[in-house]
């Protein structure tokens, strides 16, 4: 896998790598992250420039603060 980029944006960060055949993302925040799979670089190009939503899932591990 080779990576390609690491892109700051004000609403979120990402770094995009690539093999072969597919396009890896793993977009962040301080308390969110992400990672997507694409076969197509305009499909990651919007999800690349797309900030989370306002509401989401959370997961809470009782024991941990």
């Amino acid at each position: 896998m080779q990576h390609l980029a690491t892109v700051k944006f004000k609403t979120h960060a990402i770094h995009i790598s690539r093999d072969q055949d597919k396009i890896y993302c793993f977009k962040y925040t301080n308390n969110r992250c992400d990672l997507e799979v694409f076969d197509s670089q305009d499909s990651a190009g919007d999800y690349i420039i797309t900030p989370f939503p306002d509401s989401g899932w959370q997961v809470v591990v009782s024991g941990e603060e």
